[in-house]
């Protein structure tokens, strides 16, 4: 623990300094976790760096910088260790933005992020009841090793952060803190396995499957008043597979029907003032699937239009 500490200290003073020429301006403290190790492609590992290169083609808003910081798994190891590693790291970043109420934004590659992001944010809360999250996701991800048709982590994030992994996926998820089922909704759930529900289930989760929304903003809405009365931070993790593949070509595991663009971005724009949101996580990103840079340039207006003035 003490090593922990003293990174996390040191991680802090290296903060404080590349913030300091982000006066008079939005300056969103930015993580990008490099890898695509939790799921069946590793092009997704590649989002990070080229949302940040777009960004640096084309500066943001203005009032708006992306204060980036990049995180890479080892080349080397076991699969499940290196991640394991990664996310403890990524975890230390978003403890410390919590602690000092820094709003952030992670950008994964694949949903396994999840693991690292909101494990920090329960890390840097007083009590673990006191995070909301809300799961935009065509996918429950809730499986464990014991019910997962794949194998693949990206499936899993939701049943390790509930607490209810099993020893092998416990194994990568780096704290003993978990989301309390009531203060997680799954919303735009349109694929799913019986096994993760069956879990999902048992916990009395609240899910929100597509074909139930009609207005997506008065959904997200609700869901976030609905978190506030309880939580004291609230955290959004998008799986940029909610979106309909007609405007989101570029994702790993796409699935028709989804939310439409132009209504996430009015739903993101409705509630990002809200003053318990705490942070935005986007993955899947997968540029090989890409068309023309159609999912890049939404990825970068879902950045702008949630965190710009």
């Amino acid at each position: 623990m003490a090593g922990i500490k003293s990174d996390r200290f040191h991680l802090g003073d290296i903060i404080r300094q590349l913030c300091h020429h982000c006066f008079m301006t939005t300056c969103i403290q930015t993580l990008g976790i490099a890898s695509g190790l939790g799921g069946p492609v590793q092009a997704c590992g590649y989002a990070a760096e080229l949302l940040r290169d777009e960004f640096e083609r084309q500066p943001a808003h203005a009032g708006l910088q992306l204060q980036w910081h990049m995180l890479y798994p080892e080349k080397k190891g076991l699969k499940e260790t290196r991640l394991f590693q990664l996310y403890q790291k990524a975890s230390q970043f978003t403890c410390y933005w919590t602690e000092t109420r820094h709003p952030f934004l992670v950008i994964g590659g694949d949903h396994s992020c999840a693991l690292g992001t909101w494990a920090g944010v329960l890390q840097g809360l007083p009590h673990s009841n006191e995070l909301g999250l809300i799961w935009l996701d065509a996918h429950m991800d809730a499986h464990t090793f014991a019910t997962t048709p794949s194998g693949n982590i990206h499936g899993m994030p939701v049943a390790a952060l509930l607490g209810k992994a099993d020893e092998r996926l416990s194994a990568v998820y780096p704290t003993d803190r978990f989301i309390q089922p009531e203060n997680l909704l799954l919303i735009g759930v349109r694929s799913y396995e019986a096994g993760e529900y069956a879990l999902l289930q048992q916990a009395n989760v609240k899910i929100i499957f597509a074909d139930q929304i009609s207005d997506f903003s008065q959904t997200l809405l609700a869901a976030i008043e609905q978190l506030s009365s309880t939580c004291r931070m609230i955290g959004i993790s998008l799986d940029l597979d909610l979106i309909d593949p007609e405007d989101a070509p570029g994702v790993e595991t796409p699935v028709p029907g989804g939310i439409k663009a132009a209504a996430l971005l009015a739903a993101l724009a409705a509630v990002k003032r809200h003053t318990k949101l705490c942070g935005l996580e986007i993955s899947e990103f997968n540029p090989e699937s890409d068309r023309h840079a159609k999912t890049l340039h939404l990825m970068r207006t879902v950045v702008e239009v949630f965190y710009a003035d």
